[in-house]
C-alpha cells in the first residue's frame, strides 16, 4: 500500500508539469500564416454608388437639336428645355469669329410696364433725333426686355449704350459668340434615358424646323462669355 501511495502522488506530481509545460495548440493555430477573407468582394454603399454613377455617365444617351438659323433661336430653345429637366448645352461648331454685340434695358416686372416703358422710350430717341432701333423681346430669359439692333462691334454697341444713358435708361451689352459652323443643342434627360415624342413636340412647337439626333454625352465646348 505505502508503494501504491507514492506512486500515486508521483504520477499526480508528472501529470501537472505535462499540463502546465505542454504546448499550447490553440494558440500556435492563431500566431499561424493569416488566411484572406473567404468573402474578398465586400463593397462600400458609397463605393458601389460611385461605380454605378460612373458607368452611367460614361454610356449616357444624349440628343444633339439642330439646326438653329440665330444664337438667339438657341438660347430660346434652351430656356425651354432647361425648364423640362434637359439639361441643354450650346455647341457652336466650326471656327470662331468676331463676336456681335446686344444693346438692352433689362427684363422689366411685366408686359404691361415694358410696352410703356418702350413707348417713351421710342418718343425720347424721336425727340433727341436719334436712329436707334427698339422693340420688346417676348420670351426667353430676356423676355420683357426692351433690346436694340445687333452692332457687329463693340465700339458702335457701346455708343448706343451712351446715347441711351443720356436719355436716362441704364442699359447691358451682351456678346453674342459668331462660328461659321452649325448652331446645335445638346440635350442630356435626367429624368428618362430618353426623350419622349410628347415632350419633343413641346419643346419644338414654336420651330418645328428642328431635328433630334442621338449620341453618346459629350463635353460640348460652348461660345466663349455665353450665358
Amino acid at each position: 500500500m505505502r508503494y501504491i501511495a507514492v506512486f500515486l502522488v508521483l504520477a499526480n506530481f508528472a501529470y501537472f508539469g505535462w499540463d502546465r509545460y505542454r504546448p499550447n495548440l490553440s494558440n500556435v493555430s492563431l500566431a499561424g500564416e493569416s488566411r484572406p477573407l473567404l468573402n474578398n468582394g465586400l463593397m462600400l454603399v458609397s463605393e458601389f454608388n460611385l461605380q454605378t454613377e460612373a458607368l452611367q455617365t460614361a454610356s449616357a444617351q444624349c440628343y444633339l437639336a439642330g439646326n438653329f438659323p440665330s444664337i438667339d433661336e438657341a438660347k430660346y430653345f434652351m430656356f425651354m428645355a432647361e425648364s423640362m429637366g434637359l439639361n441643354p448645352q450650346l455647341n457652336l461648331t466650326g471656327e470662331p469669329l468676331e463676336s456681335h454685340y446686344r444693346v438692352y434695358i433689362p427684363p422689366l416686372s411685366s408686359r404691361a410696364v415694358a410696352m410703356v416703358r418702350l413707348d417713351g422710350l421710342a418718343e425720347s430717341i424721336a425727340n433727341a433725333g436719334l436712329q436707334l432701333e427698339t422693340h420688346l423681346v417676348t420670351r426667353g430669359v430676356l423676355e420683357n426686355a426692351i433690346a436694340l439692333e445687333v452692332y457687329a462691334g463693340l465700339g458702335r454697341a457701346a455708343a448706343a449704350r451712351d446715347q441711351l444713358a443720356e436719355l436716362g435708361y441704364a442699359a447691358e451689352i451682351e456678346e453674342i459668340p459668331q462660328f461659321t459652323g452649325d448652331i446645335q443643342v445638346q440635350l442630356r434627360p435626367q429624368a428618362s434615358p430618353q426623350i419622349e415624342t410628347a415632350e419633343w413636340l413641346e419643346l419644338t412647337v414654336d420651330q418645328p424646323y428642328l431635328t433630334a439626333t442621338e449620341n453618346l454625352c459629350e463635353t460640348i465646348a460652348q461660345g466663349a462669355q455665353f450665358p
